[in-house]
């Protein structure tokens, strides 16, 4: 839904600082939790009272009534003609002089809202789209609008307000838009180990933390072939191609096949999968050599001619090791 921001639809001549409500009610009506009127009633409020206007979803409007916040009916609203007040024209011989003197504090600490938290842990979400102002009030300029279910850090309260970190952006919004979430915070405790070889049991997910809430690296297909070189719980951190990720533990198995090349000792057949249940591609004799691509348990991904397919490690001289 598009954004409108009342204090700006209108070009003026002079920059404004437009503070207060922006509507008031036609009639006497009821302020509700939510955008509909199968939702609870918070309180009544009086015909011509002033409100001010968050934001609008289809026919029901979020506005705030004092300190209170709820959804009110569109048609029951009409705006407030405002009273613009202009900025206090500076001097250019002021502003020169304001800049020398703040010319080490604004060069020595940058503002909080440009700073990115390298450890940004979310532990709120917005339930709906809200102005990011500077400030714990409607009167503060917004830096951003947030949108509806957006990861977000509490940092402290203040009345109605709250002060969130969005990892690169700190302000306040409401709080009555904000619901807490779990905590999941970075694994410690990490237990370095000589690099072993693993294959994956399954198609998994590769990700930068020990945890299902970190993002995804890339995807593994099952029979790869990975390096685990630490520990977490239930969690490996596995080397591949240059990358470092972590997958679940309970979804790897050591590896069978110790060699990059095997030979056939008996004739077999190579499959399609990793069972003899899988579609056969053609029948090995003894004495063929044939590259290993992957390995699953006892069975071995291999290249044989033009063909790629997998062999049950039993029938080639790593089964006689």
């Amino acid at each position: 839904m598009k954004k409108h921001d009342f204090a700006r639809t209108s070009p003026q001549s002079l920059p404004l600082d437009v503070r207060g409500p922006t509507h008031q009610t036609t009639a006497e009506l009821k302020l509700r939790k939510g955008a509909g009127r199968h939702y609870a009633t918070q309180q009544i409020i009086p015909a011509l009272s002033s409100v001010y206007l968050l934001r609008i979803n289809g026919l029901w409007a979020s506005v705030q009534f004092g300190q209170v916040f709820g959804w009110l009916p569109v048609q029951c609203l009409e705006r407030i003609m405002l009273v613009p007040q202009a900025i206090p024209v500076i001097s250019t011989a002021e502003r020169s002089a304001k800049s020398e003197k703040s010319t080490f504090s604004s060069r020595s600490a940058p503002s909080p809202a440009e700073v990115l938290e390298a450890e940004f842990v979310p532990d709120h979400r917005t339930t709906a789209d809200l102005n990011l102002r500077k400030g714990s009030g409607t009167n503060y300029p917004v830096q951003q609008v947030l949108p509806g279910s957006m990861m977000v850090r509490k940092l402290e309260e203040s009345g109605t307000w709250t002060k969130i970190s969005t990892g690169r952006h700190i302000g306040w919004v409401p709080a009555a838009y904000l619901e807490p979430v779990a905590v999941k915070r970075k694994a410690s405790g990490i237990q370095e180990q000589d690099i072993s070889e693993c294959t994956t049991t399954v198609r998994l997910n590769v990700r930068s933390g020990a945890g299902d809430h970190y993002p995804v690296l890339r995807i593994l297909q099952a029979g790869t072939l990975v390096r685990v070189n630490a520990t977490l719980g239930d969690w490996r951190r596995v080397i591949l191609e240059g990358i470092q990720g972590w997958v679940p533990a309970s979804q790897l198995v050591e590896r069978h096949v110790s060699s990059g090349v095997l030979h056939t000792v008996i004739e077999t057949t190579l499959y399609q999968g990793a069972s003899a249940n899988y579609r056969a591609l053609v029948h090995i004799k003894p004495g063929e050599r044939v590259e290993v691509i992957g390995a699953k348990g006892p069975w071995a991904k291999v290249r044989y001619g033009r063909f790629e397919g997998w062999i049950n490690t039993n029938a080639t001289d790593e089964g006689a090791r």
